[in-house]
């Protein structure tokens, strides 16, 4: 019985932290849910909408990029061009299932490069 009460209780604290979450944290996007094919990446894009990338560059112009998810044995390249002085062009590489996440809100242009290897 206290074992049951006290699992409550932490499910309670968990909902009640939850509820102080942003809900763009809590709707993140997951790309175990939407596999794309071997070789290929899924790219989440700020709008709410994802694709899956084929081999080559694409510039995403409709919204920013907020999320990039590389498949099995798969090469990405990102690079962001933001707004910011200090560090206008960041460059990050994700390889065989990695993702990485980007800040949408500074994005003044993007490009993502897919390679199978």
């Amino acid at each position: 019985m206290a074992v049951r009460m006290m699992v409550r209780g932490v499910v309670v604290a968990a909902v009640s932290v939850g509820a102080a979450v942003p809900m763009v944290l809590l709707g993140a996007p997951n790309a175990a849910a939407d596999p794309c094919p071997t070789g290929t990446a899924r790219v989440f894009l700020a709008n709410s909408t994802n694709s899956c990338q084929g081999a080559g560059t694409v510039r995403y112009t409709d919204a920013p990029v907020s999320k990039v998810c590389s498949m099995a044995s798969t090469d990405v390249t990102i690079v962001i061009e933001t707004n910011i002085k200090k560090r206008p062009r960041h460059e990050v590489q994700v390889h065989n299932g990695r993702c990485a996440s980007f800040d949408f809100r500074t994005q003044i242009g993007n490009s993502v490069t897919v390679s199978p290897n």
